[in-house]
């Protein structure tokens, strides 16, 4: 730019200033999330099992693409809930974790697309999984939102967890670039 016209602009800017109008100060928008979903529940001290496991059927490789995902994240309690045996069964404490049926139950907890807590405010939505199961997620009641699988959980016919129940969102809507997380208090098993 010549001096020229930069004096010209800087006057034009002085002179509209002079004017006395009214200023809007406009508000920035918030910074949009720069960690994935991957990176973004490894930081959430609350979820380590559920990233372990995610981290050990390769999971983490989805949740770090550009696809964008909800995830229902289990809390470690929540996650400690599931019977020992069935928990060693899918991810051994010294060996390489189930990688079909693990997978299923870190998938039975991703969905695809951006779901807010927002969009189940006074209604119940039906979502489906990665692993093609579907769960109900109920905003019928503002102070308990809860998610559970349309089968009501339980891993297979006959199933100690055939009355596994339902999940209670305990911390919601934190931000990611590839989607959003959701914090439950116990797994939502397929």
């Amino acid at each position: 730019m010549t001096t020229r016209r930069i004096m010209l602009l800087g006057g034009a800017g002085l002179a509209l200033a002079a004017c006395g109008g009214t200023t809007t100060t406009q508000r920035a928008a918030p910074a949009p999330a720069t960690r994935t979903l991957a990176t973004t529940l490894a930081s959430e001290p609350s979820v380590e099992r559920f990233v372990d496991a995610a981290n050990r059927t390769q999971a983490t490789e989805m949740l770090n693409g550009a696809g964008i995902y909800t995830v229902f994240a289990p809390t470690d309690s929540g996650w400690g809930d599931i019977p020992v045996s069935l928990r060693e069964d899918l991810f051994p404490t010294n060996a390489p974790a189930d990688s079909v049926r693990g997978r299923a139950v870190i998938n039975a907890h991703i969905v695809e697309g951006l779901h807010p807590l927002s969009e189940f405010s006074g209604r119940t939505v039906t979502l489906t999984t990665q692993n093609g199961n579907r769960i109900v997620v109920d905003g019928s009641d503002p102070n308990r939102v809860t998610v559970r699988s349309l089968r009501d959980g339980g891993y297979g016919p006959g199933s100690a967890l055939a009355f596994w129940g339902a999940s209670t969102i305990a911390r919601a809507d934190i931000p990611a670039s590839n989607g959003i997380v959701h914090i439950v208090d116990k797994p939502v098993l397929p």
